[in-house]
């Protein structure tokens, strides 16, 4: 059956960090800047070190070779931390491709006809 609308755990997720933000943002007149919302912290070391490395390499990351995985934790956490993310695009996005079944970004491919 085709999932044609949220799941609860989702909409929980999106509306506690909707409630987070709200609260962080209501001791004043709601021009807080972005850093100061609680944004969720990824665990990086759930990763494999070959997806760091390959993380690193993505980006163009300078670093010694020969890191261990703490180290190449501590870089990529560090360049993770400073990505702009719009996350109002980002949630669209989801939602969309959840409700369309799409696990994968549509790619224009070139059919290799000229």
């Amino acid at each position: 059956a085709r999932h044609l609308y949220i799941c609860d755990f989702h909409k929980n997720l999106i509306q506690s960090v909707r409630n987070r933000r709200k609260r962080k943002g209501s001791d004043d007149d709601g021009d807080s800047p972005v850093q100061d919302i609680d944004t969720p912290e990824v665990d990086l070391y759930q990763l494999q070190v070959n997806t760091l490395r390959r993380y690193k390499r993505h980006f163009k990351l300078q670093t010694r070779p020969g890191l261990n995985k703490a180290q190449l934790v501590e870089i990529i956490g560090c360049h993770f931390r400073t990505i702009p993310v719009n996350e109002k695009d980002t949630l669209t996005y989801f939602i969309y491709s959840v409700k369309n079944d799409k696990n994968k970004p549509d790619l224009k491919m070139d059919s290799g006809m000229h």
